[in-house]
């Protein structure tokens, strides 16, 4: 029976109807998904530029702390290394108003060293000034940062805590600090602002907090050779007392050892001065301070401080800054040694010389990233792009068939790049800490073959030239798995597979139960190998051999490969070398599950 010709142009038309609206459907998820990855690029950039920022700010912040210490002995006189603490201020925040205050316990007055303000001059630098209740004897009664503006600071002065304020009291905000000296509040650090522009706020309150502890240990310094100058029947008291480790070396060995030197290395006086003053000193690092030691001697010119470990009476390695003079101790030659147990700041450089690194990195594999998923999303989208071109306009000139192949590449593409963005969710997981581990019973056996079809029937093309065989357990056996991490290794090791062998061949998956506890699992092909110099380097995100051509991908299915090994508690190993194939070995710890009989 013949059809209408009328018929089968209204079915014809219907189709063509469908059709339109399926693109239209399609064009507005493509344009929802490069909507949502501009917004993602954005977002990107911003955090890196944000994490360029930090890194800048921690690198000036280490190179000021480094010139304060620097300074502290240089030689200068107590206002001009304060002169110079507050140059090094002005390179991490406002502080062209800024002044230091100590207090004298004993005497029950506050010394105002250096003070500079653009309204009071210096006439506010001053000594001996009777403590009363004003902005700096309150900020040392609090004992913690003090931030504030001129609202808050006129209710502090109503309700009577700043009466006796003194100087121009019309700033826009103030800021203080508290600094420990000698173990109590004996100081404090002050900046101030008269324009709204500058407002103080708590990244300022850190900065200056830090500051301080920094200045406070040169302040000690500072005070304690001071003393010795002043008096020196005060001298073996003073020294006794101070928190730094005195020493007096005569003869290679110490005839003077003060408490704090006994605390340091947790040797008594006696011991130390029965040993050779290198007793205590790390032997890596007792011929660098025997040579300094012989060079000061002779006159020579030595560093001025320089650090260097020791070992305790309990086995601990600490290191300590070591400054020295010579003097007469008993009418002959000596040195005299300060020494600062540094060991708690060395510890924190370092720590923070590793974050340095750690961002170093980070900001490197997002720069890597970006690189990378603009190269490999530009490939789906063209396609994307191309096949809805396509339809808008020849669509009335295509068959059906290439109709279907046409939307199929879009949705190809499409699942392309939700792959893409699947594998980056899960690095992120896995850098976060946040990749979960939940095993349970897995018959590994069906589990692989279902995988294998999954891909015949996902990647056609590739598996035309692949000879697939199958080594696996029996199907009754099961393992205690993470699915979802076991797909993750099977299914990037087996995609690698088949993907770099593009002139076909042999591609082998063998999983075998080993020992009472441990599943292997390897897969092998004989495809283009990866070169010896790739393969140290061959689990880290984003890194490709350097032999891949123009075949696509990410480098990111490995590094997915190991977290979900490290999961398990297993391991991974490569045999490969270039245009041999390779060979992949991967060792769980998967106990067998119970599976309930008796």
């Amino acid at each position: 029976m013949t059809i209408p010709a009328s018929k089968l142009l209204e079915s014809l038309e219907a189709q063509i109807a469908a059709l339109r609206a399926e693109n239209e459907s399609l064009q507005q998820q493509v344009v929802a998904q490069l909507s949502g990855a501009r917004q993602w690029m954005i977002r990107r950039t911003t955090e890196m530029q944000q994490d360029n920022e930090e890194q800048k700010r921690a690198e000036t912040m280490q190179r000021v702390f480094y010139r304060i210490a620097e300074r502290a002995t240089a030689g200068l006189s107590f206002h001009d290394f304060l002169q110079v603490v507050h140059q090094l201020l002005r390179e991490l925040m406002f502080a062209d108003n800024f002044y230091v205050a100590l207090h004298n316990h004993d005497l029950g007055v506050v010394d105002f060293p250096y003070y500079v303000d653009e309204r009071d001059g210096d006439e506010m630098q001053r000594y001996g000034v009777p403590y009363r209740k004003g902005m700096t004897e309150y900020l040392l009664e609090l004992q913690q940062p003090l931030l504030l503006d001129a609202a808050r600071f006129a209710a502090l002065r109503e309700a009577g805590h700043m009466a006796d304020s003194s100087g121009d009291l019309t700033f826009a905000s103030w800021l203080g600090v508290p600094m420990q000296i000698h173990g109590r509040t004996s100081g404090v650090l002050v900046v101030q602002a008269y324009s709204d522009d500058v407002i103080y706020n708590d990244e300022n309150v850190k900065i200056l907090g830090f500051f301080a502890n920094h200045v406070s240990a040169a302040i000690e310094r500072y005070q304690t050779i001071e003393e010795l100058r002043k008096s020196e029947a005060r001298y073996r008291s003073v020294i006794e007392n101070v928190g730094v480790g005195v020493v007096v070396v005569q003869n290679g060995h110490m005839v003077f050892v003060n408490p704090s030197m006994e605390r340091i290395v947790g040797h008594t006086t006696e011991a130390l001065m029965a040993m050779p003053f290198t007793g205590s000193i790390h032997p890596d690092d007792v011929p660098a301070v025997v040579e300094r030691h012989q060079r000061r001697l002779r006159g020579e010119p030595v560093e001025e401080s320089y650090s260097f470990r020791v070992i305790t009476a309990r086995g601990e390695v600490r290191t300590l800054d070591l400054s020295a003079v010579l003097i007469q101790w008993g009418q002959r030659d000596a040195t005299l040694l300060f020494v600062v147990d540094v060991t708690a700041r060395v510890r924190a450089e370092a720590d923070q010389q590793r974050a340095l690194q750690q961002q170093i990195e980070l900001n490197d594999l997002k720069s890597r990233f970006i690189s990378v998923a603009s190269h490999e999303f530009r490939t789906p989208l063209a396609t994307i792009h191309g096949s809805v071109e396509l339809l808008s306009h020849y669509e009335a000139r295509m068959s059906t068939e290439q109709k279907r192949l046409t939307l199929q590449k879009i949705d190809d593409a499409v699942a392309r790049m939700a792959h893409m963005l699947e594998n980056v969710l899960v690095i992120g997981q896995s850098e976060a800490g946040r990749l979960q581990f939940k095993p349970q019973a897995s018959a590994i056996a069906s589990f692989c073959r279902s995988l294998v079809d999954e891909f015949r029937s996902t990647m056609p093309d590739a598996f035309q030239n692949i000879q697939m065989t199958l080594d696996l357990p029996d199907e009754g056996l099961r393992f205690e798995l993470d699915e979802s991490l076991v797909r993750n290794i099977v299914g990037n090791l087996l995609s690698n597979a088949v993907k770099y062998s593009p002139e076909g061949g042999a591609v082998t998956l063998r999983v075998k139960p080993v020992q009472a506890t441990r599943l292997l699992i390897e897969v092998s092909d004989q495809g283009i190998g990866i070169p010896l110099a790739d393969q140290p380097n061959l689990f880290e995100s984003f890194h490709r051999a350097s032999n891949v051509g123009n075949i696509a991908g990410t480098g990111l299915g490995l590094s997915i490969v190991r977290d979900a090994v490290e999961c398990h508690r297993g391991t991974i190993s490569l045999h490969s070398a270039a245009g041999q194939g390779s060979c992949f070995t991967v060792m769980l710890e998967a106990p067998p599950a119970d599976t309930g009989n008796t």
